[in-house]
C-alpha cells in the first residue's frame, strides 16, 4: 500500500515575509492566462515547423525511392546507421539537424534550399 509522503518542513515565515511571497503568487498567478496563450502561440509555429520538416523528408524518402537506393545503400553512403534513417523518414515529428539532411540529400544526388523568412506559412490545419 502506498504511504503519501511527508509534508516537507516549510521553514517559518514572518509576517513581512509571508506578505511578500502572497504579492508574489498573486503576480504569478495574474499573468497564468498570458503565460498560457504564449505559449500556444510557441506551440503553434513549433507544430508548423515540424509539419515542414516531415514534407521535406516525405520528398527525399520519395526522391531516393525513385532513384532505387535502398536504406542500407543509403546508410552506407551518409554514415548514418539504417535504423535512424529508417527513424527519421517514418515519424509523424521528425527533428533532423540540417547536416543530417544535407547528407542525406547529398546521397541521392539533390540538394535543399534554404530562405529565411519573417514567419511561418499560414496553415489553418495547426
Amino acid at each position: 500500500m502506498l504511504k503519501p509522503e511527508p509534508r516537507p518542513n516549510l521553514p517559518k515565515m514572518s509576517a513581512e515575509q509571508r506578505a511578500k511571497y502572497q504579492r508574489a503568487v498573486a503576480e504569478e498567478m495574474a499573468g497564468k492566462d498570458e503565460n498560457i496563450s504564449a505559449a500556444r502561440s510557441v506551440a503553434k509555429k513549433l507544430k508548423a515547423e515540424r509539419k515542414a520538416i516531415a514534407e521535406l523528408v516525405a520528398q527525399l524518402r520519395d526522391r531516393r525511392e525513385k532513384s532505387g537506393v535502398s536504406l542500407n545503400e543509403l546508410a552506407g553512403r551518409t554514415g548514418i546507421q539504417k535504423s535512424a534513417l529508417s527513424r527519421l523518414e517514418n515519424s509523424a515529428a521528425p527533428n533532423p539537424t540540417m547536416v543530417t539532411l544535407q547528407r542525406y540529400a547529398a546521397a541521392i544526388d539533390v540538394s535543399i534550399e534554404y530562405r529565411v523568412t519573417s514567419e511561418l506559412p499560414n496553415d489553418s490545419n495547426c
